[in-house]
């Protein structure tokens, strides 16, 4: 088991608040080594910033991550998030055409539109 995490929400192409704080989570796993640390880059231009995790290590299980954000401009954004485990793997950035099933850890962005202002009521679902 390769060292990933995977934003659960916001869900692709959702719709965010200008000046609205949001909280970006997801889980992170990894194989034998813990996790240890996930980043979050919300590609306004500032790079990396640390997640906090959540709930106690345990082996072999997921981790929960939170991230809090602000959109300070109207936009797209894609959001990225990237673990990193205890034995020093970084989840890679790009995917790998030899790894696919549960080795398949590279990065999956998700695209956001932050907007001025609330928008018509509108269902997000993650299936």
């Amino acid at each position: 088991m390769e060292v990933k995490a995977q934003i659960a929400r916001p869900v692709q192409g959702a719709h965010l608040i200008v000046g609205q704080p949001y909280r970006i989570f997801g889980a992170a796993w990894s194989g034998e080594a813990a996790v240890r640390q996930v980043q979050v880059c919300t590609g306004d231009g500032r790079g990396w910033r640390e997640a906090r995790l959540l709930e106690t290590e345990r082996p072999f299980a997921w981790r929960l991550w939170e991230y809090m954000w602000t959109p300070e401009e109207v936009g797209r954004y894609t959001l990225r998030c990237r673990a990193v485990d205890a034995a020093g793997c970084v989840q890679p950035d790009l995917q790998r055409s030899d790894c696919e099933s549960y080795v398949a850890n590279w990065i999956i962005p998700v695209e956001v539109t932050v907007v001025p202002e609330p928008q018509a009521y509108q269902e997000e679902f993650v299936i």
